[in-house]
């Protein structure tokens, strides 16, 4: 979800302060409200994408008839099954403070039932936009589970905690996170390549991730660095602000991501320049923060890039080690502050491709997971984005197959771009193989750095069948 969307100023009653809830669900909380959508009648949507990415903290209800359930549509993987019939009496006894996502076939039942049980009580319950047509439509993965049907009315305990801890996990761990529905969401690769985005492979996110390093910024400062050091020639700013701009327009969603305490730091700088005087929201105005970094005042664009690059205040670590330690993940500085400048820059023009997320906490992950599919990947092939968070603990998440084949689809895509692309010796196998080498040395440098000492496990899928969990060593 963009956690930057632009949203009002006025801050949320269901976001309190830090010390009543914890500070991963109180992120949760900021980003749901900034992903609502307003419907007819008072009720909060939610988009498909969105609701994709909720792992087992959030309940998944589907109000249509047993016939839909098994019908043509299916229904999303992990719901309960709640009839439209009896369905607002059964869910106003929850938790008010438990979100829950209501789904129908196209969205009216459940927009209708949503905004029911807002003026019940329910704080955090919204529809999913477009209902099963939509999930469909994104590419995402259904099931047809006929013991949903024996389960009628029954809700399933939501017994995820939001605080983690730090240790390290087990085989068995991890097969009991990943053997269960609410811990995966599959999408065609088809659909991945047209609208999805690659996240970093950071625990503390709070929804299902496809992860590389550093996201989808990483891997094209990964692309720029390999094609400056096979040509031995740096591109200009204006060059990589081009070739950004071509890349949004190629591929789509560019995922970027910070940390609550990197922002932090870059608000406590902010107020400590006289530059931005009277100009900032009040402390605990946490829409207010959102709307303004998603839309800053012209007059303090220049100023607050300024903040932007320092190291200090760029809470992915990935591209904060790349930038603190250029000869050994072999990418300049400098490249990697034109790759943000003209994220930045899109996103304040207006961009709805770019995505920037707001991670909570520090660094408690319990293992590094790889993940792959068993058959070769084409493009009706369903990936699996898995939740980090598993069994009170988190953990990092690598795709590596998926991350390369994109790389090549990277590679072949900057070698087209006439005008601003040198062609390196060997074309696009070459390029090709030096991001994947330089990439499995920076991924290796920033695991060295985060993830020292953590188990290795590699985890392989056979169709949506969790075929094994192997344990290969670790970091």
């Amino acid at each position: 979800m963009n956690a930057l969307r632009a949203v009002s100023s006025a801050n949320d009653p269901r976001i309190p302060d830090i010390g009543s809830v914890t500070q991963a669900e109180r992120m949760f909380r900021v980003n749901w409200v900034a992903a609502e959508i307003q419907g007819r009648g008072g009720a909060a949507l939610l988009q498909a994408d969105v609701v994709s990415r909720f792992g087992r903290n959030v309940r998944l209800v589907d109000v249509r008839d047993a016939d839909e359930l098994m019908g043509p549509m299916g229904h999303v993987p992990g719901v309960d099954w709640v009839p439209l019939d009896g369905a607002e009496e059964t869910l106003s006894a929850l938790d008010p403070d438990g979100p829950v996502v209501l789904i129908c076939g196209r969205g009216d039942r459940s927009s209708t039932l949503a905004a029911a049980l807002k003026q019940r009580g329910l704080r955090f319950v919204a529809a999913m936009a477009g209902g099963m047509v939509a999930w469909r439509r994104g590419g995402l993965a259904v099931a047809r589970d006929r013991s949903l049907l024996d389960r009628r009315g029954a809700l399933h305990p939501i017994d995820a905690p939001w605080e983690v801890d730090a240790k390290h996990l087990t085989r068995a761990d991890l097969e009991d996170h990943l053997g269960d529905a609410m811990s995966l969401r599959w999408v065609k690769l088809a659909s991945l390549l047209a609208t999805g985005r690659l996240c970093c492979v950071d625990g503390r996110d709070v929804s299902g991730v496809l992860g590389t390093p550093g996201g989808d910024a990483g891997e094209f400062v990964l692309a720029l660095a390999a094609l400056e050091s096979m040509t031995a020639r740096a591109f200009s700013p204006d060059a990589i602000e081009a070739l950004f701009r071509r890349r949004l327009d190629a591929f789509g969603r560019f995922y970027v991501h910070t940390d609550i305490a990197s922002s932090n730091a870059l608000i406590a700088a902010m107020r400590a320049d006289p530059r931005f005087e009277g100009r900032l929201p009040q402390p605990h105005e946490n829409l207010g923060w959102r709307a303004f970094f998603a839309s800053p005042p012209e007059a303090l664009r220049g100023a607050l890039t300024e903040h932007l690059m320092n190291p200090a205040h760029l809470g992915c670590g990935h591209l904060k080690l790349a930038r603190l330690n250029a000869d050994a993940y072999g990418a300049r500085r400098a490249l990697i502050d034109e790759v943000l400048r003209a994220y930045y820059r899109a996103q304040w023009a207006g961009s709805t491709e770019t995505e920037l997320s707001v991670l909570p906490g520090g660094h408690s992950e319990g293992a590094v997971v790889d993940v792959r599919v068993s058959e070769s990947l084409a493009p009706f092939t369903p990936v699996p984005m898995v939740s980090p968070s598993a069994n009170g603990t988190s953990i990092f998440v690598r795709h590596p197959q998926v991350s390369t084949l994109l790389r090549r689809y990277l590679a072949e895509w900057l070698l087209r771009q006439s005008g601003l692309v040198e062609a390196p010796t060997g074309g696009v196998d070459a390029l090709h193989a030096e991001m994947e080498r330089m990439g499995a040395a920076q991924a290796g440098a920033t695991l060295g750095a985060i993830a020292k000492g953590l188990p290795v496990f590699a985890v392989e899928f056979d169709g949506p069948r969790l075929a094994s969990v192997t344990h290969v060593g670790a970091v």
